[in-house]
């Protein structure tokens, strides 16, 4: 998307997935800058559940990629060097009512005729596989065997180190206020500088993986994007003794509330999730001490050995959601330099998004795998 020989590709983001691009434009010995308007994955990547799977994914083609996703954590993990909090071991679910056992199956059907790994799951199997859960009422359960969990600030670290390491600069506490357009002599509008508190910051590429800021951003350059935000919390409690004996992530019955979702992290603390990722940031609860506490109570009836733990934080943060619930990749034909990476499952997306963005970016390739989630897609 440029003449320049070595241009100078700026990322504004440091979350998860402006990290993966960046360092894997770091292997191909690119000439790239990471602006964090604070410090790196201090968003939506440090409250992110980072359950990696394709489970919930619709559309075919977006569970598609989210699978094949999943499948290249095992890759990044080596190529960073391993030890950045991957773990794997399934996840595991039931229903409480005969309406939602009908509705899992249903969709374990739709999955496996996707070759997605997933079975049915009976109450026996169940408590073998998770003696410390105490499931109440059961009408059934599923388990996808491939999915799995990760640490996102180890990963995040883990690629900017070794990103900076090959050359990349990293500018934390620089935020970005707005995208400085230039006209050139045959008509194009074009990228030439981001203004930021530090000043203003020459490009020749821009990328925006700017998470929920990218709407306001995106408007700077005159483009329109419908994307927004919800609001998103998660509880960590102190450190406390193995939970779970199979699976790297359990989800309450999605019939029976409030949901939550539970994940122990290699610290041994857990983190607890209370409601749902939709598009109402009323859906996800911990906006309050007296929801967090309301959560919290109700995980105990799961995992009774909960009763002797307490929490040690709770995150809260914005987690982009466009509005369509489908990620935004790729250049504008308005902004022929400029780069969109925004996304919600920036976890499960993380290693084919910075793969993918790399060769997009530096080869002037179009990946058709991609062609479903262009920012165009919102032009009127």
């Amino acid at each position: 998307m440029t003449s320049t020989k070595n241009p100078h590709i700026v990322i504004v983001g440091a979350g998860i997935v402006g990290s993966t691009i960046a360092f894997n434009m770091s292997r191909r010995g690119a000439n790239v800058t990471v602006l964090d308007a604070e410090e790196p994955g201090q968003q939506a990547s440090r409250v992110s559940f980072a359950w990696m799977n394709g489970r919930d994914k619709n559309p075919r083609h977006y569970h598609d990629i989210n699978r094949r996703s999943v499948d290249m954590w095992s890759r990044l993990e080596r190529l960073l060097g391993g030890n950045i909090g991957v773990t794997w071991g399934g996840e595991l679910r039931w229903a409480s009512t005969q309406a939602g056992a009908d509705d899992m199956l249903e969709r374990l059907r739709e999955l496996q005729s996707w070759a997605y790994p997933i079975h049915a799951v009976d109450e026996a199997e169940f408590r073998e596989m998770e003696p410390n859960v105490e499931p109440g009422a059961f009408k059934a359960a599923s388990y996808t065997p491939i999915d799995g969990q990760v640490d996102p600030i180890r990963v995040i670290r883990a690629c900017l180190d070794r990103a900076t390491e090959a050359g990349v600069k990293l500018r934390t506490n620089t935020k970005v206020s707005s995208v400085k357009m230039v006209q050139t002599p045959s008509g194009q509008t074009r990228v030439e500088s981001l203004d930021t508190n530090e000043g203003e910051i020459q490009c020749d590429i821009a990328v925006l993986a700017t998470g929920a800021d990218t709407t306001e951003l995106a408007a700077t350059a005159g483009i329109e994007l419908q994307h927004h935000w919800t609001f998103g919390a998660t509880i960590v409690t102190e450190a406390t003794a193995p939970m779970f004996k199979t699976a790297a992530a359990v989800h309450t019955p999605r019939d029976t509330d409030p949901m939550m979702n539970f994940r122990q992290l290699p610290d041994g603390s857990l983190m607890i999730h209370g409601g749902q990722h939709g598009t109402n940031s009323d859906d996800s609860m911990g906006k309050t001490e007296e929801e967090v506490q309301r959560v919290f109570e109700a995980a105990k009836t799961y995992l009774p050995s909960l009763a002797e733990v307490s929490i040690k934080e709770v995150r809260r943060g914005r987690r982009p959601m466009p509005a369509d619930g489908l990620p935004i990749l790729g250049f504008t034909e308005s902004v022929p330099n400029l780069y969109f990476a925004t996304m919600h499952s920036g976890v499960s997306l993380a290693p084919l998004v910075g793969e993918f963005a790399t060769t997009e970016i530096l080869d002037d390739a179009r990946i058709d795998l991609l062609e479903n989630y262009r920012p165009d897609r919102f032009a009127k």
